[in-house]
């Protein structure tokens, strides 16, 4: 049985892994529109298969890391989670300065929840259960 607090990563972090497809859903006519008035990127044919597969990538090695984390308990795989995100909060920044609408509203959400999500692999029970000391309570199951 997992410690409490990487049950409340796994649930933060996939809801914050379903919000950020849900923003690129709703944001996909803008981002390909802006895509395609970037004349480097038309030249090169980067359109709206290449947004789409970069983020199916994305969300692969996002799953990859939920993976490794609440299921492995990888510390390894947990360092390479605070790293994306402490640079994709260089992002942050952007949205604020940008119109808040819906999509900047999801993507506010997004990083709240992964940033919930992060904390709790850092609380007593998770740190204990990275190091291979969790054991189930055998009460658990009385």
């Amino acid at each position: 049985m997992r410690p409490p607090s990487i049950v409340m990563f796994e649930r933060l972090f996939l809801a914050s892994m379903v919000l950020s497809v849900l923003a690129f859903i709703v944001g996909y006519d803008t981002l390909t529109e802006q895509l395609a008035n970037e004349p480097g990127l038309s030249e090169l044919g980067l359109g709206a298969g290449f947004l789409t597969g970069i983020v199916a990538v994305s969300v692969a090695i996002y799953l990859l890391l939920w993976f490794l984390i609440a299921r492995k308990a990888s510390s390894v795989a947990k360092w390479i989670l605070i790293v994306l995100l402490a640079l994709s909060l260089f992002s942050l920044p952007a949205i604020f300065a940008g119109e808040l609408d819906l999509i900047a509203i999801l993507n506010i959400a997004v990083y709240a929840l992964e940033l919930a999500a992060v904390v709790h692999l850092f609380r007593a029970d998770a740190v204990a259960w990275f190091r291979g000391e969790w054991d189930t309570d055998p009460t658990t199951f009385d």
